[in-house]
């Protein structure tokens, strides 16, 4: 997979190389604090292919490896946002 167009702190589209498959990421800011990250799959299936058993392995495993990754990504972010040193304005005399 590479990485076929992205916007800087927006969102992230990968792909096969071959246009059978796409994996976009996407960051949807909630409010001041919170951010949310969507991700999508899109495959196309070759239905007379033997590379079908391949995609149909994915399509039900890869709600386990992404549910795994996603908790990954939220651990990590919550982590570094907790060792973020607070900063309080400081009002103008």
């Amino acid at each position: 997979m590479g990485v076929k167009a992205f916007e800087p702190n927006q969102w992230m589209l990968w792909w096969d190389k071959k246009g059978e498959m796409t994996w976009y990421w996407g960051l949807y800011r909630q409010d001041d604090s919170q951010t949310r990250l969507i991700t999508r799959v899109r495959m196309h299936y070759r239905w007379l292919k033997p590379s079908i058993l391949f995609s149909l392995l994915v399509e039900f495993t890869d709600i386990a490896m992404m549910r795994k990754c996603m908790l990954g990504i939220k651990q990590r972010a919550e982590r570094e946002a907790a060792a973020a040193p607070r900063t309080v304005p400081v009002p103008y005399a």
